[in-house]
């Protein structure tokens, strides 16, 4: 019988091999092997490194500088972007494979002009004639699919998670996945702040108040409404589906904008998409609500993508608690075994995610499901200790690398255009990039683009502010390559990758 073992790769701990590990391992450790080689053997283009004598940009950016910082470069511009010119320039002479790429979030303009060449369309699909014409399943999926909706309304607003696990077994708590009382107690206390907050805005007149305070004043009231409701349930109300039912799929529709007006996140993550990659064609699926997330929508929403072609997936959200995380690791692992690449937002509560769940994940009992999933927290401009973004998750085991995810500009709604932040920014960065690099080098797999992106990304050697804290730790303690994305690092290495494997 296998004794276990721990494989070491020039230095780093790379995996326990059991008997019923030893053929993932072993997959493993040859896809960092030959990361290892192509980017070892890069002589005539150089990457970038870390230069101890680099001074991050001191002065104050320009407008135009602050909407493109993320796409900037450390060396020419002291920025700690991802070095998006000199990967395009790169790329110059080279010619790329369309790569469909699909977006679970909310809804997205698909009309906006700067997302419109962009859109994937589903040519084997004939639009508005009621057919199934493709027989994947679903009717008129010209441009992806709407989970969160019947053929003739669309959905909203959703409970958190928090707020329906309460709910569900307050009559049988011991049924409950999770401590009851600990749900309960969390869920009051929340509620309660919430509650506490809208009463005391509610008895004000906010007529002439500023309109950013009015905004938030709706977010508020949505909180109370729908989100800490224990008595809303969207998906009875709109006759939808049972959540709860894996059989029950007959649901949804091909209108992927959704509500248009309000489908800001959905929209700008698309753009941040379509800012970086070149031949990519973005599958919308509307799966994200306002709220949390359901996690049949998630694990049917990455089957889709996959069933249809996309090569990558961004999904830029994330929860708490989850009540089928089977289903979705289910459809994790069928994107691995299919050699689709699933890109996640780590979350922006501030936490460590080795101690504090955070769904949906790749790890299930300490261990990775599949190699096929990069979790991605956020940076800001910032070359130095106030690098990580305050509000960014992190984790040494569960979050992968770092990208840029603090005010970025994108397309949002009617052809509109704003700053927006979060780990839900930063992850399609990091899918971009991905996109990039598998549309001019298709023979490489999925896990071996994980690992490039992990292993070719800018080290960063100094200490940082862990973010929720006061504390200083090193870089490296907060995630798993211990570094952050550079676009033109990873076409390096996926070139030189590419050409090895194609000798081989």
């Amino acid at each position: 019988m296998l004794q276990d073992i721990m494989i070491r790769f020039y230095g780093f701990n790379l995996v326990q091999i059991t008997s019923s590990t030893l053929k993932k391992a072993a997959i493993r450790l040859f896809t960092i092997f030959s990361v290892f080689l192509a980017f070892s053997a890069c002589t005539t283009l150089n990457p970038i490194t870390y230069d101890s004598a680099l001074i991050y940009k001191q002065a104050a950016l320009t407008e135009n500088q602050v909407k493109i910082w993320a796409h900037m470069d450390m060396v020419t511009d002291s920025i700690s972007g991802m070095s998006l010119s000199k990967a395009h320039n790169f790329l110059v002479k080279k010619k790329g494979d369309k790569i469909i790429v699909g977006v679970i979030d909310s809804g997205v303009d698909i009309g906006h002009h700067d997302l419109q060449s962009a859109v994937w369309d589903n040519i084997d699909e004939l639009p508005n004639n009621g057919r199934d014409d493709d027989n994947n399943g679903y009717i008129d999926d010209t441009q992806g699919w709407n989970f969160l909706g019947t053929p003739e309304e669309n959905m909203l607003y959703a409970p958190y998670a928090l707020a329906r696990l309460v709910s569900r077994y307050e009559e049988n708590p011991s049924a409950s996945p999770y401590n009851y009382e600990q749900l309960l107690s969390e869920y009051e206390e929340r509620s309660l702040k919430v509650g506490e907050r809208y009463a005391e805005f509610s008895s004000r007149d906010i007529s002439t108040a500023p309109e950013n305070f009015k905004k938030y004043f709706k977010r508020q009231e949505a909180q109370v409404m729908y989100k800490y409701n224990l008595e809303f349930d969207p998906r009875e109300m709109y006759n939808l589906d049972n959540p709860d039912d894996w059989s029950d799929r007959d649901y949804g529709n091909p209108n992927v904008i959704g509500f248009k007006d309000k489908e800001f996140h959905g929209t700008h993550v698309a753009g941040i998409l379509a800012g970086i990659a070149n031949n990519e064609e973005i599958m919308v699926i509307r799966a994200i609500p306002d709220g949390d997330e359901y996690d049949k929508d998630v694990a049917l929403a990455i089957r889709y993508a996959v069933d249809n072609g996309a090569k990558v997936v961004n999904m830029s959200f994330g929860k708490a608690y989850s009540e089928h995380p089977d289903w979705v690791q289910d459809a994790i692992k069928y994107a691995a075994e299919n050699d689709v690449l699933l890109v996640h937002a780590a979350g922006n509560d501030a936490k460590n995610i080795d101690v504090v769940k955070n769904y949906p994940s790749d790890n299930l009992n300490g261990e990775e499901i599949a190699d096929n999933m990069i979790t991605v927290g956020a940076i800001t401009r910032y070359f130095n200790s106030a690098l990580v973004s305050e509000f960014s998750n992190y984790g040494k085991e569960n979050v992968d690398l770092f990208a840029p995810g603090s005010q970025i500009w994108s397309t949002v709604p009617n052809n509109g255009y704003a700053n927006n932040q979060g780990t839900s920014m930063a992850a399609p960065m990091v899918a971009g990039v991905a996109t990039l690099v598998r549309s001019y080098y298709p023979t490489l797999t999925a896990p071996e683009v994980k690992w490039i992106l992990m292993e070719s990304g800018l080290e960063v050697p100094f200490e940082v502010t862990v973010p929720g804290t006061n504390e200083v730790k090193p870089f490296a303690e907060l995630c798993k390559s211990g570094r952050i994305l550079n676009a033109y690092n990873a076409l390096l290495m996926a070139d030189k990758m590419a050409k090895k494997k194609k000798r081989a």
